[in-house]
């Protein structure tokens, strides 16, 4: 039986991430602390609010977009967010603080219903879970999703927001929405056509790579901390990978792929 090169690739690449994965995981707990990093501002703005929150008494909203995570396209973003929005609901179960989730996605409704409740297990407070605090809005509908968040934001008086996953251009209907009602935002979008829509609306942006780092920036455990360092350096890898066959293409040297 011959195993297709495009499938023996996928294997290698997948086996490459997983042991590395493994490694920094083993690093991380050696370190028993998060490494040394650059600092991300804008999540700063979600961690005050989390400290507010217990004493206040309003939620927190967090929600990874109006995406799945079973298409191709927006589910790394999706599942980024959904991650993100699990450490924060860790840390204000743990706090006291209370949140509110909302998705646009049947699919990733059900994943940040287990989430919530993962989160709830993990500060010990199981029991208080309540399912009705995910509230699905859409389905697959960006503009509908993004309607809904600003019918949420009317409704409730809202500690802060933390809009981190798939979104494209609907994100000014709600950005500039929680804008106008004064709700501390932190929002992230890998989308060029929501990335300035995002630097315009939210408190705190994060563009780009960096919403891939919100959940290890968020909390202080080794998984995260080790997804992080896989990233960095498979991001690494492929910028060396990149420059070294632009030195080799130069030099005249032919490639046959």
């Amino acid at each position: 039986m011959v195993f297709p090169q495009e499938a023996l690739l996928l294997l290698l690449v997948v086996l490459i991430v997983a042991v590395l994965t493994i490694l920094h995981h083993g690093r991380a707990l050696a370190a028993g602390r998060p490494a040394n990093r650059r600092p991300l501002p804008a999540l700063q703005v979600m961690q005050q609010a989390l400290g507010r929150g217990a004493e206040t008494g309003r939620a927190i909203h967090i929600s990874p977009g109006s995406g799945g995570v079973g298409g191709r396209i927006g589910a790394t973003e999706t599942v980024a967010g959904l991650l993100a929005a699990e450490r924060v609901a860790t840390e204000a179960a743990l706090s006291g603080a209370p949140v509110l989730a909302s998705s646009g996605d049947a699919v990733t409704h059900l994943a940040m219903i287990g989430a919530l409740r993962q989160a709830h297990h993990r500060a010990g407070i199981g029991q208080d879970f309540d399912p009705e605090l995910v509230q699905l809005l859409s389905q697959q509908d960006p503009m509908a999703y993004a309607s809904g968040v600003t019918t949420l934001y009317s409704r409730q008086m809202l500690e802060a927001s933390q809009l981190i996953g798939s979104f494209g251009q609907e994100f000014i209907l709600a950005g500039e929405f929680g804008a106008t009602r004064g709700v501390p935002q932190v929002a992230g979008a890998t989308a060029t056509v929501a990335q300035p829509l995002v630097y315009l609306a939210a408190d705190g942006a994060l563009i780009g790579e960096e919403v891939y780092a919100a959940e290890a920036y968020l909390t202080s455990e080794p998984a995260p901390q080790a997804r992080l360092f896989t990233q960095d350096t498979l991001r690494t890898v492929v910028i060396v990978s990149i420059l070294l066959l632009m030195v080799l293409s130069a030099a005249g040297v032919q490639f046959a792929f």
